[in-house]
């Protein structure tokens, strides 16, 4: 979507025309974030009981009014609360994606796993150029790359009108909310499910720290808008290229779960390198080995849960994934903004011997990806073994029954 990495690259511009400080930086994407976190459960539970497509409509025409809107204020509070209106829009739009396709291609597994890594490329494609045009129509006016939300509105109304509901034939007509809510618990259990999610949370909390801080990062390195927004595209591209190959990888010997959950791993391992780029050149390398990590959780993560739930909760379970990608984009500027201005916290990496890290080497909100990138291989890596602990426990469990 085009709600961040289409305008990062002007917020060095906002910065010098407007006077937007470090805070309002970080809140330009934690206000358009937030109110997911209320909005999102909501959204997937009225899909469910009435229609995917007026969720999406809905969405279509909020997000783009109130993105447009921006375009003609220069008050940064206005701004914010636009921002914040805009986030209830898109709060509606991504999961309802996933959503569809997994209706559309309930009995094909194939299939909906290929179509799941379309969108994804699809996504990614868009945002391998939405950096650096933003970037550029930045130069022209900082406000100029808001005018371009009103995309959506023709897509909302044009979604009301002719857009068909996808898989009610498979719809339980007798389930009542109490039923609902059983079966959206039981599924909350499955592991698949807590891959997604664990996966989700914290590709999105690496993510959007980039998104925030590189430009300021890029700033400290002498590097231009739309520089900062080549890196943006690197990411994405990177993402995409493997996410063209999902199909194939879902056909391995190796389970899709362990794929995507092989893919928060090394994510948190290569997202340190953000901390240690100094150039250009570093930044782009950085950029493209991480689109290329996350594109092997990216391309799956949403068949996870599509394949693993049954058409009466099927928006439920990809909502709650949404509302957990997005609480990850809303905590995420604010921690690396507390550990830019709180470095102290980050000593103790100091001390530990399999890392030797001189944390007086790095400065500012780069310092963030160091801590990020270890919490989130070692997630990763503490996940395995609770799974693999389980599955010797019901191994060890079956043999001993007679």
């Amino acid at each position: 979507m085009m709600g961040v990495t289409f305008i990062s690259p002007v917020f060095p511009l906002m910065v010098l025309d407007m006077g937007m400080t470090q805070l309002d930086m970080a809140n330009m994407i934690a206000w358009f974030t937030f109110p997911a976190l209320i909005f999102i459960p909501l959204w997937g539970f009225i899909a469910d009981r009435f229609q995917r497509k007026i969720v999406l409509a809905i969405s279509l025409l909020l997000f783009g009014i109130c993105g447009s809107a921006i375009f003609f204020t220069d008050n940064m509070q206005t701004i914010l609360w636009l921002r914040f209106a805009q986030g209830i829009g898109v709060s509606g739009i991504m999961p309802m994606s996933g959503t569809i396709i997994g209706d559309m291609f309930s009995k094909n597994n194939d299939l909906e796993v290929g179509a799941q890594g379309l969108r994804v490329v699809s996504i990614n494609l868009a945002k391998f150029f939405y950096p650096v045009a933003g970037g550029l129509l930045g130069g022209i006016a900082w406000n100029l790359p808001f005018l371009f939300f009103f995309i959506a509105v023709p897509a909302g109304l044009y979604t009301i009108k002719y857009m068909p509901e996808m898989g009610a034939q498979e719809k339980e007509e007798k389930i009542n909310s109490q039923v609902y809510f059983r079966l959206l618990g039981k599924a909350l259990l499955n592991w698949s499910v807590v891959i997604s999610y664990s996966v989700v949370f914290m590709r999105f909390f690496i993510k959007y720290g980039v998104y925030t801080f590189l430009p300021l990062m890029v700033i400290k390195y002498g590097m231009s808008a739309g520089e900062a927004g080549l890196v943006f595209s690197m990411m994405s591209l990177g993402l995409a290229s493997v996410a063209t190959q999902v199909k194939r990888l879902s056909k391995s010997r190796i389970p899709m779960a362990y794929i995507v959950l092989s893919g928060m791993i090394l994510i948190g391992v290569v997202s340190i390198g953000f901390s240690m780029a100094t150039s250009f050149i570093s930044f782009l390398i950085v950029g493209l080995l991480y689109g290329i990590m996350e594109g092997f959780a990216a391309g799956l993560e949403t068949s996870l849960l599509t394949q693993n739930t049954s058409r009466d909760i099927r928006a439920g379970i990809v909502s709650i994934g949404s509302w957990i990608r997005n609480l990850g984009k809303t905590i995420s500027p604010l921690f690396f903004l507390y550990v830019s201005s709180n470095p102290e916290v980050l000593y103790f990496l100091s001390e530990v011997p399999l890392l030797n890290l001189d944390m007086s080497l790095s400065s500012g909100p780069d310092k963030g990806f160091i801590l990020t990138g270890i919490l989130g291989a070692m997630a990763g890596i503490f996940l395995a073994l609770l799974i693999a602990t389980t599955w010797i426990l019901k191994k060890l469990t079956t043999s001993n029954t007679p």
